[in-house]
């Protein structure tokens, strides 16, 4: 049997079930998600459906038997959503010397574990770095950070504030810095193309349903006067009590679950930055029982409870924000032949090389885009 062959076998038994828990189990989004990706055969895009309102009139109601029950055709609701197909990889190169210099089953072993480490730490961060991209890499990634660059843009002016969008009570007030918001292909984004579906402004008819919710901790109506927000929310700012003795990051948090809840739906994970979970942990000091999800806890995450969401910090997240998630409507989808799909080692034959892949593919989508929203331009740092 080749050298290459015995190589192969060795990987694929041996190491590639470990490295692909190892993905697993690199964030919570993957953990949650990506570990239970639906399974799909093929096609040229990834269809998913959307459901973004409830019946019209005439489509339910009360009969009124006294003048007879009149039959209703059904009406559908849903709507399509069409995902690109992301492909994924990370290389395993052996070049000839090593191969030659490390011909003993142990060498091979050490070897194979120092490359095939490499190639998952590219693929975490793949991963990482995608769902949190501030554009979409081209062929890449769906991105959850639909802000952008945060700024007085006048974007918000033409956009008409309100539960649909953007949060910011500040009127017509610039000088608070405020999303772009338009990153296409974003889910927590707004006036941006997502999935085949364009949201405009908040006029009506411009598929707003199909908008993310944005907002931020500089909010005038409950944090600071336009005059007072001069720069980001500090973590001092954020930890100081208000007149009512709350937190002033816990308000924040507060108007955008509640922006997010209807009924009992409502955001299950709330990801953020190291400088921000830590804020929010000071201000729990006294209340150190809300733990977060068993489950989580149980894969090596630190987590703490808000109201029913389970807040976790990662590493990819972008500096000052908190994204507020319900991921009821956010899914990994992968094709099934290539869900971390280990290819046969190979000898290169311009080159003195043996080299193998382990593939990817599939999309992070989402169903209902106006049930996620993000907190931005929150603390960066401890001071």
């Amino acid at each position: 049997m080749a050298l290459s062959d015995n190589v192969t076998a060795l990987t694929r038994d041996k190491f590639i079930p470990v490295l692909v828990d190892n993905i697993y189990n690199s964030n919570v989004l993957c953990l949650k998600l990506l570990k239970n990706a639906e399974k799909l055969d093929g096609g040229a895009n990834i269809v998913i459906p959307i459901e973004h309102t409830i019946q019209s009139s005439g489509a339910s109601g009360w009969i009124d038997y006294s003048t007879g029950a009149t039959a209703v055709g059904e009406v559908d609701t849903y709507g399509k959503a069409t995902y690109q197909w992301a492909t994924g990889f990370a290389g395993v190169k052996i070049p000839g010397e090593e191969e030659m210099v490390n011909k003993g089953s142990s060498q091979v072993i050490s070897l194979l574990k120092a490359k095939l480490k490499s190639a998952e730490k590219t693929l975490k961060d793949l991963f990482g770095t995608g769902m949190f991209a501030s554009a979409v890499v081209s062929n890449g990634l769906t991105t959850l950070n639909g802000v952008g660059t945060a700024n007085a843009d006048v974007d918000r002016i033409a956009y008409d504030n309100g539960t649909a969008g953007i949060l910011d009570d500040l009127g017509a007030d610039q000088t608070v810095k405020v999303a772009q918001g338009e990153v296409a292909g974003s889910i927590v984004g707004y006036k941006r193309a997502l999935a085949g579906i364009t949201a405009g402004d908040n006029t009506g008819g411009n598929n707003e349903w199909w908008t993310g919710k944005l907002g931020s901790f500089e909010l005038a109506s409950f944090l600071r006067t336009p005059a007072q927000a001069t720069g980001l929310f500090s973590w001092t700012e954020a930890i100081a009590l208000n007149t009512s003795n709350v937190a002033r990051l816990t308000v924040a948090m507060t108007r955008m679950y509640g922006a997010l809840t209807k009924d009992n739906d409502q955001p299950d994970l709330i990801v953020t930055t190291q400088a921000i979970y830590d804020a929010y942990e000071t201000s729990l000091q006294a209340n150190k029982r809300f733990a977060g999800d068993d489950a989580i806890a149980n894969a090596g995450f630190d987590s703490l409870r808000f109201k029913g969401a389970t807040v976790v910090v990662d590493s990819h997240c972008p500096a000052g924000h908190m994204y507020f998630l319900n991921t009821d409507y956010l899914d990994f989808k992968c094709h099934q032949d290539r869900n971390f799909q280990f290819e046969d080692f190979r000898r290169l034959e311009a080159s003195d090389n043996m080299q193998s892949r382990l593939f990817w593919m599939g999309q992070l989508t989402c169903s209902n885009p106006g049930m996620q929203g993000v907190l931005y331009n929150g603390p960066v740092d401890y001071s």
